[in-house]
């Protein structure tokens, strides 16, 4: 084999093996950012803003008398918002129709979480105004 085709097979072979690593690292990157913002909106600081939230709308949410009895947050929409912050959806009463969209923001390292409001799907107002 000639010399210039065993450099070109060789710089050829880095050049594969520095892409597949950059690709990993993104990856790894990306996987560990999106386990990040589960953990935040799963954290008990959040669990009191959705709350918060859902009391707004019925002051009787999560008790028995209220319209809204339970809430899950629906890991699959969590999403990084392109303007900052953390975007997802709260199912209400175990029913995937009723859905409110949360967003969440923080000014800084130290400030504290913030709700952005909640978004109410046509299910979740027609269960409301009942």
């Amino acid at each position: 084999m000639k010399p210039k085709r065993k450099i070109g097979r060789y710089l050829f072979g880095v050049v594969l093996l520095g892409v597949l690593v950059w690709g990993g690292l993104l990856v790894k990157n990306h996987h560990d950012f999106q386990n990040e913002m589960v953990e935040i909106v799963h954290s008990k600081e959040v669990e009191k803003l959705i709350e918060e939230e859902l009391k707004a709308i019925d002051p009787d949410a999560l008790t028995p008398k209220g319209k809204i009895r339970s809430y899950a947050i629906d890991d699959k929409t969590i999403e990084h918002n392109p303007m900052g912050g953390i975007m997802f959806e709260v199912t209400i009463n175990g029913n995937k129709e009723i859905t409110g969209g949360m967003g969440l923001r923080k000014r800084s390292e130290d400030g504290p979480i913030r709700s952005v409001g909640l978004s109410e799907s046509t299910e979740l107002q027609n269960l409301i105004g009942e």
